[in-house]
Formats: structure tokens, C-alpha cells, sequence
């Protein structure tokens, strides 16, 4: 059944308006984004007055983004894929990096829809793309923790000429449509019914530690991180205020007589000050070396509190595998959950892919029979590295063709195979005994 359009908007309206505490969530998830992204000058510049800002520019330390990308391990490589059918990837399009960036928003935003959508492209061909979706109206029935329906805005055309009203998509099992904020309804000729055509809610849920158990909507958009983000961003602002005024130290000016309406301030003026006049300056104490440990000591602490050592903060330095796995334990172990929780997003994500397949080609995509995330790399200086594949070679663990593939990536066993095959034959050459006639030559004379 189709809702009434008017009640619609005016529900929208009241998540929208009325709702304070949904106007919070919402504006906590945009404040995010804008962090990720790096835009951050109108939460800073609260702090400041406009004349100090007008000659200092604004500290953007964006560690947001860093500590996001650098914990979410699970598709910084893309994971290996069984189907029962082996043309099914053929539909896919950038799925590896779609669910990379969908990784990262959900550990940034703790809650996001993944939309598989079933579009054509320019040669004529379908396939299914992968809308991340960060900005959306749940709507419930009777079960608080599952929605009925899902409402979302459409991204607005990036056009100053542009005045379409902001639009939304409507989808429940049953229907879909387009509406814009006055209420008006759109239809398109190849659904004048506004029918959904899956017979499902085309979305899976994403959650950064599962679904919440007492609100649908009870999620945190890493607010330690941003709001540790902000405090870094106002120091290093007072920082740059420091070197900008105090650097040089205060000038002062004693003397009867002097005019100060014609003095010149400036590292290159000179100044005539008369008879009684004289110029002095003082230096107040040099505040960045503080300032500069007070942020140091917030990034360390923020680090520990995301699973990153310390060394994160003050960046890479030589050592062996040993102290880096010991370095990135804490880090290691939380991936250990994310990839168990994001193995059963794959399969929710492809029951919807084969639902879209069925639907728009009328084939069957078969099975997802695995999901194989490749374990993190495991990093080790050289002479640990020639250790270990002695001791998997001496156990008959690996060959010398897993050797070289491990040292060239771009290699399939054939080809290692046929590069040591060739190897041993050029040795064999240079081996293999002179003949008789070079023997003679080369024997002294009696």
C-alpha cells in the first residue's frame, strides 16, 4: 500500500523538525564527515575571534581520516571470492572499492546502508553498482529495531543554475518512489506503478560493533575522535597565533613628543624617535614547545584508545618483525572480529545481488561458497625473512616457486615455475664441462 503523501511529508517533516534528539544523531554524522573530509574551519573558528583569525590561519590536523583508514584492515585487501558460478562477478562493478570505503564510514559512523542498484551502463549492458548510504529516515512498525521502510535524499545535482527542490527515494517491501520536500510525487515509465520489484528491502545494514540492542538509531560517530580532532585543531591554531605574534617579541615606544600616528612598524622600517625617545622590546616565553607536547600527548592517548601504538603518532622507525607484531597486537586482534562480522555482511549483500540478477536478467547467479580475507602482512627484515623460508622450505611447507611469488606478486605458479626452470638451465650452462678441443687449447705446451 502506498502511503498518503501528505502524511509522509508531514512524518518527514516531524523526524526532521520535532525530533531533537534524531537532529543531534544526524548532525553529529555531518560534523564526522566534514572531519574525514578535512573541512573543519567553522568548528575552530567558535574559538576565535574574527580579527585573530583574519591574520592567523587555522590549524587542519586531520587525524580523523588517518586513524579511520589506518583501522579499517579488513579491504585494504580486496578479499578472495568462490562463486558457484563463475560469471556472476561479471555484474559487479568496483565492488573491492565500494566496500573499502563502506568499511570506513561504518568505523566512522557506526551505522550506514549499503544499496547493491541495478544500472545500465554506456555500452548497453546492466550491472550493480554499490550506493553507500550515510544519510537516512528508518521508519518502524512494531518492532523498534527493524525498520519497514527506509527513506533517503537523492544527491542534488552539483549546479548553481539547478532549482529542483531536494528529492527523497521511498522504499518498503511492497513499494518505491521519488518525492521531493513539498510533497510532490514522481514516476518513471518503467515503473508507473511504483512497485518494488525485489519484494524486499534492498538494503543491508552496516554496524561498526552490531546492531544496538535497545535503539535502532543508538550509534556514535566516533565522537572521541573528532572531538579530540577539534581540541588538536585549536591548539595548533594557538600555535600558529604564537609564532605569528610572540615570535618577535612586544614592541613598546617611550618618549614625549613622538608621533605615532607617522610610526612605522615593520621588521624593515626604521623609526626617528627624537631626542627623549626610545624603542624596547620584550620576549615572552616561548609557548610552542608546550604546545606542541599537549598535542602530541591527546594524539598518543587517542591512538591507544582506537588499538594503535603510540608509534602511530610519531610515525614509522626500523625494527623487526617481532616488535611490530608485538607494536600492532592490539590492532591485530580487533580485526580478527571485524572480518567475522563483515563475512556475514558478504553473504547478506549477495543474497541482494542474486535477487537483482534474477529480477533484471532472469538468471541464477548461483552461490557465494567463500569469502577468504587475506591475513594481514606480516612485516620482517631480511635475514628473518631468509629464517623463515628456510624453516618452511626444510618442512616441505613451500617451494621455491612460493618463494619467488611471494617476491614477485604478479607471477602464478606457471610462471614461477617456468623462471626457475629457465634459471636452472642457464646455471646447467655455465656447469657443464669444456669440450676437448677447448681442453687441448688451453693445455700448456711440453
Amino acid at each position: 500500500m502506498i502511503p498518503n503523501m501528505g502524511e509522509l511529508a508531514l512524518l518527514y517533516s516531524k523526524w526532521d523538525v520535532q525530533q531533537q534528539r534524531k537532529n543531534k544523531w544526524k548532525q553529529s554524522r555531518y560534523e564526522a564527515l566534514d572531519y574525514y573530509k578535512g573541512i573543519t574551519k567553522e568548528y575552530v573558528s567558535k574559538y576565535f575571534s574574527e580579527s585573530t583569525l583574519s591574520k592567523v590561519p587555522i590549524g587542519n590536523v586531520n587525524i580523523t581520516k588517518r586513524v579511520i583508514d589506518r583501522i579499517s584492515l579488513v579491504y585494504m585487501t580486496p578479499p578472495v571470492r568462490q562463486y558457484s558460478n563463475e560469471d556472476t562477478p561479471d555484474y559487479f562493478l568496483e565492488k573491492d572499492l565500494k566496500l573499502q570505503r563502506l568499511e570506513r564510514m561504518t568505523n566512522l559512523l557506526d551505522g550506514v546502508l549499503v544499496k547493491p542498484c541495478w544500472r545500465i551502463k554506456d555500452d548497453g549492458t546492466g550491472c550493480i553498482e554499490y550506493d553507500i548510504i550515510m544519510d537516512y529516515e528508518p521508519l518502524f512498525d512494531t518492532d523498534p529495531l527493524k525498520p519497514y521502510a527506509i527513506v533517503y535524499p537523492i544527491a542534488q545535482k552539483a549546479s548553481v543554475l539547478d532549482t529542483t527542490p531536494e528529492q527523497f527515494v521511498y522504499w518498503d517491501a511492497e513499494n518505491t518512489f521519488v518525492f521531493d520536500k513539498n510533497g510532490k510525487q514522481y514516476t518513471t515509465d518503467d515503473n508507473p506503478d511504483m512497485v518494488n520489484p525485489y519484494g524486499v528491502l534492498p538494503f543491508v545494514e552496516c554496524f561498526r560493533d552490531g546492531k544496538p540492542e535497545t535503539d535502532y538509531l543508538d550509534t556514535n560517530a566516533s565522537r572521541d575522535l573528532i572531538q579530540t580532532n577539534l581540541a588538536i585543531n585549536v591548539a595548533e591554531t594557538n600555535k600558529n597565533a604564537n609564532i605569528m605574534f610572540q615570535s618577535f617579541g612586544y614592541l613598546f615606544v617611550n618618549g614625549a613628543g613622538i608621533d605615532k600616528d607617522t610610526m612605522q612598524i615593520g621588521q624593515d622600517k626604521i623609526n626617528y624617535l627624537g631626542v627623549d625617545g626610545s624603542i624596547s622590546i620584550v620576549s615572552p616565553p616561548n609557548a610552542v614547545p608546550a604546545l606542541d607536547e599537549s598535542i602530541q600527548s591527546s594524539y598518543k592517548m587517542l591512538a591507544q584508545n582506537y588499538h594503535l601504538p603510540t608509534s602511530f603518532v610519531e610515525g614509522t622507525t626500523a625494527a623487526s618483525g617481532v616488535a611490530l607484531k608485538l607494536r600492532n597486537q592490539e590492532l591485530t586482534d580487533n580485526r580478527k572480529s571485524d572480518v567475522v562480522r563483515w563475512r556475514d555482511i558478504e553473504y547478506k549483500l549477495f543474497d541482494l545481488e542474486r535477487l537483482i540478477i534474477a529480477v533484471e536478467q532472469g538468471k541464477d547467479a548461483g552461490d557465494l561458497e567463500d569469502v577468504d580475507y587475506s591475513e594481514s602482512v606480516e612485516v620482517l627484515n631480511d635475514q628473518e625473512q631468509r629464517d623463515k623460508w628456510e624453516w618452511e622450505l626444510s618442512k616441505g611447507l613451500i617451494d621455491l616457486a612460493d618463494i619467488l611469488m611471494q617476491q614477485n606478486p604478479d607471477l602464478d605458479r606457471a610462471e614461477a615455475e617456468a623462471e626457475l626452470e629457465l634459471r636452472k638451465k642457464v646455471e646447467e650452462v655455465k656447469e657443464a664441462p669444456e669440450s676437448a678441443l677447448l681442453q687441448a687449447l688451453s693445455k700448456p705446451v711440453e
